[in-house]
């Protein structure tokens, strides 16, 4: 019985402290992300895109008038921004990133140029080997 007992508060204290630790960690701002990639614009109509090899297709930025300017000087440049997702107005029916915009709150330039990736994604070298293995000989 007294084992038992020991056993018991012995587990006790170690989960306590587990618990301890993880009560610790700071958790991460609600709704916060972070995106890093190409910065374009501004287009026609004031918008400026963020491409990379997770939004091949770019992703509409929004920034506050103070932010904008900044925007406009960093364009063709791979910046980070952090911010928040919010519905792209007037985005019924669309789905993705299509439907969607990045309320940039803040923005760091990481190199002052950048190239966008392709829109579609490349094939690899190994699967362009066994296409042409695959393909029939002439």
């Amino acid at each position: 019985m007294i084992r038992v007992l020991m056993l018991v508060a012995v587990s006790f204290l170690l989960s306590s402290g587990s618990w301890a630790q993880i009560a610790g960690t700071p958790a991460p701002a609600a709704g916060r992300s972070t995106l890093i990639g190409c910065l374009t614009g501004p287009d026609a109509d004031d918008h400026y895109t963020l491409t990379s090899m997770q939004h091949r297709l770019g992703v509409d930025v929004a920034a506050s008038e103070e932010l904008k300017d900044e925007l406009k000087k960093c364009a063709g440049a791979k910046v980070k921004l952090t911010g928040s997702w919010g519905t792209l107005p007037g985005s019924e029916g669309k789905t993705g990133d299509a439907a969607r915009r990045f309320n940039a709150a803040a923005m760091t330039v990481m190199e002052e140029k950048c190239e966008a990736p392709s829109e579609s994604t490349p094939v690899s070298k190994k699967k362009q080997q066994q296409q042409q293995q695959q393909a029939p000989k002439k």
